[in-house]
């Protein structure tokens, strides 16, 4: 099910990173983790699930503040 990202899909993520920043890419994989949260809640009532997708996103948005300027 899950994988690891290939080498182009590797190039493509480096390329947002070099043309944007890595804090603005790690501020829409916040905003997908706490988006998925909120799907697996509404959709699947698995509040479990949601609060580890939900925590996923404070983390990375933890990470994306200390990023600023990278």
């Amino acid at each position: 099910m899950n994988r690891d990202l290939n080498q182009t899909e590797c190039d493509h993520l480096e390329a947002l990173v070099d043309s944007c920043s890595i804090g603005s890419v790690l501020i829409v994989l916040t905003e997908i983790c706490i988006a998925k949260g909120e799907h697996v809640e509404s959709n699947w009532q698995d509040k479990p699930l949601a609060r580890r997708w939900n925590k996923l996103g404070d983390a990375i948005d933890a990470v994306a503040s200390k990023a600023d300027g990278l």
